[in-house]
């Protein structure tokens, strides 16, 4: 492994975590984690990351603005920003000799990589999207479950008094530019313009995005392939899950890129 810093157009300087095979290789995944968590993604991303490296596939996570090493305030992190990110990212791998680049997106992640992807569709040669928010109003501005869904009207509270609310166990802090952005920006009518070999993984038992969004919004990609995880919830941090998806994630990869 090796940790560098990188620039962002915008200024901020991110963190990212180079992992390498042994090998050669023209080929890179990019791993992009998920609103409140990191570039470790618990460990899932970790690894993740040395079992692509073991099939041939040089890996760079990295942390969104406001997260984990980056710079930049979680309450002024937003959906424009991270995608200034996610286009950073993009840089460093192509600067570094990769020209087949793929692309995995967590939870919010997800969405990034959705946006990102069908803005760019050159640069992406296979996605790969794991437990995607897919539709912001269906897990945050208007929750169904569990995660946020009784909290919806001291957000609402917060927003409007302070600017900025608290999400999920870790307290994160998040602004009201990220909720004005996701009122108007709906990452699965942009599934229409991807072509690219595209895999959605989603758990069954997840309390934090709903699985239905994956299930149905599939059917919009040109080469779409949905795998549902039975009884796995968010992160699929719970053995024998995050085996499972992990070996389906490579698979994946070492077919299409």
């Amino acid at each position: 492994m090796k940790k560098i810093f990188f620039q962002t157009e915008d200024t901020p300087l991110l963190c990212g975590i180079w992992h390498t095979p042994g090998t050669s290789t023209e080929r890179a995944v990019i791993l992009a984690h998920g609103i409140t968590d990191n570039k470790d993604e618990g460990v899932v991303f970790v690894r993740l990351a040395e079992k692509l490296a073991d099939a041939g596939c040089s890996v760079f996570r990295f942390d969104f603005r406001g997260h984990g090493e980056s710079g930049g305030n979680s309450v002024d992190m937003n959906i424009s920003g991270e995608l200034a990110d996610m286009d950073a990212a993009i840089t460093e791998v192509k600067h570094q000799g990769y020209t087949t680049i793929g692309l995995v997106g967590a939870s919010f992640g997800g969405s990034i990589s959705v946006l990102y992807t069908a803005a760019h569709p050159q640069e992406v040669r296979a996605l790969c999207l794991v437990n995607p928010v897919l539709n912001y109003d269906h897990t945050f501005l208007h929750p169904t479950l569990p995660w946020i869904k009784d909290k919806k009207d001291h957000i609402q509270k917060d927003l409007d008094e302070k600017g900025w609310t608290e999400l999920g166990s870790k307290k994160f802090h998040v602004g009201k530019l990220l909720f004005d952005e996701m009122a108007i920006i709906e990452p699965y009518k942009e599934l229409s313009k991807i072509a690219i070999p595209t895999m959605i993984i989603h758990g069954t038992a997840d309390k934090h995005v709903p699985y239905e969004d994956s299930q149905q919004y599939c059917s919009l990609l040109t080469s779409g392939i949905f795998i549902s995880v039975e009884n796995s919830q968010h992160g699929f941090h719970d053995e024998p899950y995050t085996d499972s998806v992990i070996n389906d994630i490579v698979l994946f990869f070492t077919k299409h890129i």
